[in-house]
């Protein structure tokens, strides 16, 4: 969108204004006013059309940067909407993007997790954006760093909703032992830095059971445990809020404080998959890993999957 397409909207709205008067207040023929309308309405917007002109119905569903009440200062500041992109992160790690950038797509079709895994982007119902760091972060801060996105995340759907959620080490959230958010981490480094940090988040928002078809006892959102509909536009506006404000005021001891106490399976027996280890998950250590007791011995991991390990 341009600046004729958000001042076609600011005249449309509140009243119905002919094609001729538009194609004179912006200087363009009425066949280029008429293509801007039907540009708007595949972006989302509803807007009648008679003999006496336009008016906007109803705005649009969609993240468009016109329709977003961002309070951040910087992050969003360079916003890149997709209706549909393979991959939010994909496209951010392709291009040179100003500190800051959200890429944001309604749907995704080739979206990623961890370990290459498949992430379903269900259109119009979840939140899945990037975001572009481009800072120098030390390597004993990386993990730490990383644990920034789910913590605010977390932070802003448990106070909009009141619903438990947890933190799944390294960076999955869970409600009632279900999968509603995914995190993946891409970096660029340079010597012993970090110089570009791309975060990539989903999170399940409005889908529905048959959203999830075979994963949906695995895998749930928002809607489904709270049992109705939540606001898309606010919760993504908050998020970016409170990540920015935790990057502008980053304190690795209070990150890792905040989640060790919302550690899903904390003091549960798990199990570490990749290298095969069993024992109880103790908490977070000093550099954003996980300790877990086994062979009757307190051992700090740093990657891996985790799963809960049942007693048979």
């Amino acid at each position: 969108m341009d600046g004729s397409d958000f001042f076609i909207l600011d005249q449309i709205l509140k009243r119905r204004v002919s094609g001729e008067e538009l194609s004179k207040l912006l200087g363009i023929s009425r066949t280029a006013v008429w293509k801007r309308i039907k540009k708007l309405e595949d972006l989302g917007y509803k807007i009648s059309h008679t003999k006496k002109g336009y008016l906007l119905e109803s705005r649009s569903p969609y993240l468009l940067p016109y329709e977003l009440n961002l309070r951040t200062k910087w992050i969003g500041k360079n916003y890149i909407f997709f209706k549909s992109i393979n991959s939010t992160n994909a496209y951010a790690k392709g291009e040179s993007l100003p500190d800051g950038t959200v890429v944001y797509a309604e749907t995704q079709t080739a979206g990623r997790g961890r370990k290459g895994r498949k992430w379903i982007s269900t259109k119009g119902k979840g939140l899945y954006f990037s975001i572009v760091l481009n800072k120098s972060i030390p390597p004993s801060d990386l993990l730490i760093y990383s644990l920034v996105f789910p913590l605010a995340v977390k932070e802003v759907l448990q106070d909009k909703t009141g619903l438990p959620v947890k933190i799944k080490w390294p960076n999955d959230l869970y409600i009632n032992n279900k999968k509603i958010s995914g995190f993946l981490i891409e970096t660029e480094i340079e010597g012993n830095s970090t110089t570009k940090l791309i975060a990539g988040i989903g999170i399940n928002l409005n889908q529905t059971e048959k959203d999830f078809g075979n994963l949906k006892d695995i895998a749930s959102s928002v809607k489904r445990e709270l049992g109705k509909e939540v606001n898309r536009k606010e919760i993504f506006s908050q998020i970016l809020y409170e990540i920015e404000k935790k990057l502008d005021n980053f304190d690795r001891k209070k990150v890792l404080e905040e989640v060790d106490k919302s550690l899903l399976w904390k003091g549960k027996k798990v199990l570490l998959i990749d290298e095969k280890i069993e024992g109880i998950l103790i908490g977070i250590n000093e550099l954003g890993g996980i300790k877990i007791l086994t062979d009757n011995k307190i051992k700090n991991y740093y990657s891996g999957d985790l799963t809960l390990r049942r007693v048979e």
